[in-house]
């Protein structure tokens, strides 16, 4: 659907973040200029680095990843439409600070609008097709030799969707960039898929709902979960949907006073005071997403509200939830903020045709975007991530997800052709994967405080390195490589278990702690060891590969094969290793990427300081350090 383009991102850095709301500066992994996307936060390409050498005599046997779907515009008519509906009757009253700044954000808001028509509410946009043909590239790159010899001996790649579009037309340009990297070398030889995607490039897509989006018994396709995928999703949804833990923590970080503090500095630029001191205290300053902006059942159909010039028939997302509004200044600044971030991805669309900036009504706001950052990111992290502590329900829902991974495993390892998985999903895929894992970022839980009193009954950046903008950027993947050697192991007497290695956005990082690799400060880890301590499989054999095997420790490091094109930084502007300090039982040492430079205390006394360290510029990219005094990760 969309040409090859020039990807364009920024690099991330740190803020300092207080422990109060009242004194909150903001995320720690916030874009460089204090953008603040949260999980909207654009795929940044990688810059160089290299990644560990496989202990001697292994070779690659197969791959597989799991991704988000690339930069989109606006799932559906919503933010964008209250936004019109709030704007009418602020003309209507004199509302705006002036006739200049009123003109400028309607324009604003019709350009989004009107790009979003023209490209088609929740599809990819540019920034998304460039994102995952560059990972599809360095895919192959990273393991040119295991698809070189796939390409000599029949065998095949797997493509996988949730089935829902943006998804699928990422994984087609992945497979874009892909083939153009292996000169189309396994272009035709792909799995037939059981429930194909679509038609043209989609139809090598197979549609994997149960898991790939196990979050909701309906599928993107419009049929439904049977059986125990049915079930996973309706206890999850169940759960989330009335557990008060969850959903007291969310009101309450909303209506800390930071929230209402930050809506008045941001609409204080636009709407003049009283308009501002309106909203939400009758109905005629309620706003729904309706064509008359009045609340109306949704059988009203008559009153049901699609962007100027879309075509419902075509784009159904063209037109609106009508339960959607705004009933408080809050309410207002949120919508906003959710234009200023997607409009983010979508630079390419940002054009003569419809040109928008909504960075103009953030400049100078950076702690608000953060604010604001902070709100989303909670609802993603007691829905979609590690939540609060003593429940798993939030991201358990992932282990089908996670079986798949082993299974596909084992199934080339018992003589399957398929030497790659490539699976493409959403947001809601990757956090709660990410969660499962303990991935770097998804390690700790808030309290389980059923009724919170102060900020550190919830979770708050300063305790907790949980953030969207990271976890799951746009684009976000996690990648798996496997090796294996041929002849018998002779401490086991059987073949050689697999050894795995893990990409976090195309960053090599070790597994979590409870995972012990093959030797020291190595990122390779048997595949009976991943199975016991991420599926509590049980197993006998040693996770060390020992001297009488006769391989080496595998902490080398090499840019060929195994490297490829690889990437320094993470696709959210900070490095996927976060520091991570997964402890290394085998000899007690964290795995790092190779060149960060810790910064010495910040000096504060306060126990949620954190602090920014900058990588040597031979990376040619930007990685972010996270260090926080008196607080420790699990």
């Amino acid at each position: 659907m969309h040409s090859k383009r020039l990807l364009t991102g920024t690099c991330a850095i740190a803020l300092i973040a207080a422990g109060t709301a009242a004194s909150f500066v903001g995320t720690a992994q916030a874009a460089e200029t204090g953008h603040y996307y949260s999980s909207k936060q654009p795929y940044v390409t990688p810059g160089s680095t290299v990644y560990s050498t496989a202990p001697a005599g292994y070779h690659p046997i197969y791959t597989e990843s799991v991704a988000r779907h690339g930069s989109r515009g606006l799932s559906s008519y919503k933010y964008d439409a209250l936004l019109l509906n709030m704007a009418r009757t602020a003309s209507e009253e004199g509302g705006f600070v002036s006739e200049s700044v009123r003109d400028t954000f309607i324009s604003n808001v019709n350009a989004l609008v009107a790009a979003n028509v023209d490209n088609g509410y929740g599809m990819l946009t540019g920034q998304g097709a460039d994102q995952h043909y560059g990972i599809g590239e360095r895919a192959y790159r990273r393991n040119s030799s295991l698809f070189s010899q796939a390409a000599s001996d029949g065998g095949t790649i797997s493509y996988q969707s949730s089935g829902e579009a943006r998804a699928t037309e990422s994984g087609e340009n992945f497979a874009k960039g892909f083939n153009a990297a292996s000169a189309n070398g396994l272009a035709n030889s792909t799995v037939t898929p059981l429930a194909p995607a679509g038609s043209g490039a989609a139809s090598i897509f197979d549609k994997t709902p149960n898991t790939l989006y196990f979050h909701k018994v309906d599928n993107p396709d419009g049929s439904q979960k049977t059986g125990a995928a049915a079930q996973i999703a309706q206890e999850y949804g169940n759960f989330v949907n009335n557990d008060a833990t969850i959903a007291n923590a969310e009101d309450y970080i909303k209506g800390l006073p930071q929230s209402t503090t930050s809506a008045q500095n941001l609409l204080s630029g636009i709407f003049t005071q009283d308009f501002i001191d309106s909203i939400g205290t009758d109905s005629s300053h309620k706003w729904y997403n309706t064509t008359d902006g009045k609340k109306h059942d949704a059988t009203q159909t008559e009153y049901l509200n699609c962007a100027a010039n879309a075509d419902p028939t075509v784009d159904a997302d063209a037109c609106g939830e009508m339960s959607k509004s705004i009933k408080s200044p809050v309410d207002a600044a949120m919508d906003l903020y959710n234009l200023y971030i997607i409009a983010a991805d979508m630079s390419n669309e940002n054009n003569s045709a419809h040109s928008f900036d909504f960075n103009t009504y953030f400049k100078g706001h950076e702690n608000d975007a953060a604010w604001f950052a902070y709100i989303l990111d909670s609802e993603d992290f007691y829905e979609k991530g590690p939540s609060y502590s003593g429940q798993s329900s939030t991201y358990s829902i992932a282990q089908p997800l996670l079986d798949d991974f082993f299974s596909t495993i084992d199934n080339r390892l018992s003589g399957g052709s398929t030497v790659a998985t490539f699976r493409f999903a959403h947001a809601e895929t990757i956090m709660p994967f990410a969660a499962l894992l303990k991935l770097p970022g998804s390690t700790t839980q808030a309290p389980a405080v059923e009724n919170p009193q102060n900020e550190s009954d919830v979770f708050n950046y300063a305790s907790n390195d949980w953030r969207g903008e990271s976890v799951t950027p746009m684009a976000a993947n996690v990648q798996w490589d496997v090796y294996t050697k041929s002849g018998i192991d002779p401490v086991t007497a059987k073949a050689y278990t697999p050894i795995v290695r893990m990409l976090y956005n195309e960053q090599e990082i070790q597994f979590n702690s409870s995972c012990t690799p093959v030797s020291a400060k190595s990122t390779w880890y048997k595949e009976s060891e991943l199975k016991r301590c991420l599926s509590g499989i049980s197993t006998e054999e040693s996770p060390l590969i020992t001297a009488d095997t006769g391989n080496d420790s595998g902490t080398g490091r090499t840019d060929t094969d195994t490297s490829g094109a690889a990437g320094g930084n993470t696709g959210n502007g900070a490095s996927a290793n976060q520091s991570s300090k997964a402890s290394d039982k085998a000899g007690g040492a964290s795995n790092t990427v190779s060149g960060i430079k810790t910064l010495a205390s910040t000096g504060t006394d306060t126990s949620s300081a954190l602090l920014l360290a900058s990588v040597s510029a031979a990376f040619g990219g930007c990685v972010l350090l996270i260090a926080r005094r008196s607080l420790q990760r699990p």
